[in-house]
């Protein structure tokens, strides 16, 4: 297959819910992504679960988003996590493109909870920033960005890190964060490699 046929590279977030009703990007996940915009890439228009009763984006006010994902990162560790979501992200997700899960906060501890099938997990490259998880997901790559003034990624995640400056909150504004996260997508293998 060449460079030309190959298969868009697919490019999707994946964050605790905020809002139960609704998987819409936020702006600032929708800004994230058009910067990263370049041929190859296919972006995922919504948000972890990937399927929701209702569309777009709703604001949630920071302490009620803050419950609802941990919430989520206490209820991954249960077999009905799984259960519940697993057929989404593997729908979501199907073929043989690779896919760059961008796992915000608590969407790596998401990740593992899902159990997902290897086929899946070799085709899987994550891109974590701000993690917050027990432990590192079986995927074909991983790399975890971690602010300097973030406590909360750094009382939760005792993994291997690539430091960069700023807090929980602040990841998807930081050019830093941006970059490398541009750099890791670069570097990942299409189908055809």
């Amino acid at each position: 297959m060449s460079p030309e046929t190959a298969a868009p590279i697919r490019i999707a977030f994946l964050t605790g819910r905020s809002d139960r009703a609704r998987c819409g990007l936020s702006p600032e996940q929708q800004r994230f992504l058009d910067a990263l915009r370049a041929p190859g890439r296919q972006f995922v228009d919504c948000n972890f679960p990937y399927a929701a009763a209702d569309a777009g984006h709703v604001a949630v006010p920071l302490p009620l988003a803050a419950w609802r994902n941990l919430g989520d990162y206490i209820g991954a560790r249960r077999a009905a996590f799984a259960g519940r979501h697993r057929a989404s992200v593997t729908a979501r997700f199907e073929g043989d493109a690779a896919v760059v899960l961008l796992a915000g906060s608590c969407g790596l501890e998401l990740l593992a909870g899902l159990q997902l099938p290897a086929d899946l997990r070799t085709r899987l490259h994550v891109f974590a920033y701000g993690p917050v998880a027990r432990r590192a997901p079986d995927v074909a790559r991983l790399l975890c960005v971690q602010g300097r003034g973030d406590w909360i990624s750094r009382l939760g995640w005792h993994g291997p890190v690539q430091r960069v400056g700023g807090g929980h909150m602040d990841y998807l504004r930081r050019p830093d964060v941006r970059a490398l996260c541009d750099g890791f997508i670069a570097a990942t293998p299409c189908a055809s490699t």
